[in-house]
């Protein structure tokens, strides 16, 4: 695992013994496309790494990411200003909701499995906003202390939406945040599952389905209400307890990842 302090060669190194194809002709090509554009804020070297990843290893499709990777903060600086996990915001969203990694070795390719669990279902201590901004603000943390890896899923247990959740949620930014995934990321997407799927998790579907391109829904699994099916799809081991799983609970996954979170501060803050 790496710090936020290790520096751009050592972490360079070690991202090549895991993926060779990650070459220095490569890294340098899309560093001069980016340079040329007087529209782009500078990038940072590593997340340059992180792009070319997971495009995988196309120059062009990672010019295309970064370009719409600073779109899309631009336009929503809602969610991706401002971070900083010991602020009261973030605190109230730790408070009411579990958005954690539940798999995060040490080091390596393997797969990062993350989720998110409701701890207070009352619709009133819900912003949509400040849980993405926290979301957002973890992968940030993944990334830098991971680096590459061959892939993020993400398990969602939606028990407890309740359709004033759904009201809400800013639709306008769901729809920018959605182009965001499936234009901008620059970590690739495996899988999202989504548990406990009721009848009102089918009517946002139905409203967000116009936004959603064929490789997000390839991507989207539903599972109805009281399903195992998930275990055929992730590890029972690893999954939380109050899904049937034989992992920890989400309040002890949350809580662990809130401290890394807090332990990377004074990085997180810097992000620009």
């Amino acid at each position: 695992m790496y710090q936020p302090e290790t520096s751009y060669e050592e972490f360079l190194k070690s991202e090549q013994e895991k993926y060779p194809e990650l070459n220095l002709k490569d890294i340098e090509e899309l560093k001069e496309k980016l340079k040329a554009n007087d529209d782009l804020p500078p990038i940072r070297d590593k997340l340059v790494v992180m792009f070319l990843h997971s495009s995988y290893f196309n120059v062009d499709d990672a010019y295309k990411t970064i370009t719409n990777y600073c779109k899309y903060r631009k336009e929503l600086p809602q969610v991706f200003e401002n971070y900083d996990p010991s602020s009261e915001e973030m605190k109230q969203v730790f408070d009411s909701m579990s958005i954690c990694i539940v798999l995060n070795p040490s080091s390596g390719k393997q797969e990062r499995l993350l989720y998110t669990n409701f701890k207070n279902t009352d619709p009133r201590e819900y912003d949509y906003v400040r849980c993405c901004r926290y979301f957002f603000m973890m992968l940030e943390y993944l990334m830098i202390t991971s680096g590459t890896f061959d892939g993020v899923v993400l398990t969602m247990n939606s028990k407890g939406v309740s359709w004033r959740h759904i009201t809400k949620t800013p639709m306008n930014t769901m729809k920018k945040l959605l182009g965001f995934v499936q234009e901008a990321l620059p970590v690739r997407l495996k899988e999202v599952h989504v548990l406990n799927a009721g009848s009102i998790i089918t009517m946002l579907f139905n409203i967000i389905r116009p936004f959603m391109r064929s490789n997000l829904m390839n991507l989207l699994k539903i599972f109805p209400e009281d399903s195992t099916d998930i275990f055929n799809h992730m590890p029972i081991d690893l999954m939380p307890q109050e899904i049937g799983g034989n992992g920890k609970s989400h309040y002890e996954y949350c809580e662990e990842t809130y401290k890394q979170m807090i332990s990377a501060r004074d990085y997180i803050v810097s992000l620009k």
